[in-house]
């Protein structure tokens, strides 16, 4: 077994050393782009990019999705860091200002966390999404509080993932969301990084939130009032060592709610 051990380690090593090839030939492209007036984002270019890596992938017997996916996270965080430089005038001539600086969460933002869906019965629901759409469902969980009981399910497929949501009692927070707008998407929550950075920056934009950083082992969440003419409450949500949820989290969130009586 330790044989094989070396082996991914070496070829990881690999990997992550080409990787950063293709970073250092990143620059050369924003550089080039700067100086020649050439628009950083190319369209054409990432399909063309995409579509090559899942027809190679095809001919090594790869799985195409997985290299799609991993060359889509790719490709983000290139274009992301080709930007930087761009914007922030590390290549080139100086920022001339024609430009407004990108946001926190346009340099910080991954991609949706999760989608979380208030619904009537649970159950019910649970047996459309895995039944009718193939869905799984990988973790189910109780709160318990006036306001903040909820009986919940996590449902995942590939990368999607869904959470149920269903009040308690009529009191429930849930219940209460229900009651006001019906079921459907509670909140929308987007993974970031550096959940400080785009803190400050959603404060000094006069973002409306309702919390600050709810902190657990692992988990930061931060979460924006309902907007009154989307309809929409967006989480911000950074992991470092969980996949899961925080009960002490969905806790500390309702309980905001309750004190702003907000829904």
């Amino acid at each position: 077994m330790s044989r094989f051990r070396e082996e991914i380690d070496s070829l990881d090593e690999q990997i992550l050393t080409l990787l950063a090839r293709r970073f250092e030939v990143v620059r050369g492209v924003a550089a080039h782009k700067r100086d020649e007036a050439i628009e950083m984002m190319q369209a054409d270019r990432i399909q063309t990019v995409l579509d090559r890596t899942e027809s190679l992938a095809e001919s090594l017997e790869i799985p195409p999705g997985l290299a799609r996916r991993l060359y889509r996270e790719i490709i983000d965080e290139t274009c992301a860091f080709e930007g930087e430089l761009i914007q922030d005038g590390h290549v080139g001539d100086p920022d001339d200002g024609s430009e407004p600086p990108r946001s926190a969460l346009a340099r910080k933002g991954w991609n949706i966390d999760h989608v979380a869906i208030a619904v009537r019965d649970l159950e019910a629901a649970i047996a459309t999404f895995r039944d009718r759409f193939g869905f799984e469902v990988s973790e189910r969980r109780k709160i318990e509080g006036s306001h903040s009981g909820m009986i919940s399910a996590v449902l995942r497929a590939g990368e999607i993932k869904f959470v149920l949501v269903q009040g308690t009692s009529p009191a429930s927070n849930v219940s209460q969301y229900i009651k006001h707008y019906g079921p459907g998407v509670q909140h929308v929550a987007l993974r970031i990084e550096d959940v400080k950075v785009v803190l400050d920056d959603l404060r000094g934009r006069g973002c409306d939130l309702l919390t600050d950083v709810i902190h657990s082992p692992g988990l930061d969440q931060m979460f924006t009032r309902r907007d009154s003419n989307s309809g929409m409450q967006i989480e911000f949500i950074a992991r470092s060592a969980t996949d899961d949820f925080s009960g002490s989290n969905v806790t500390e969130l309702f309980e905001a709610m309750e004190r702003e009586n907000v829904y």
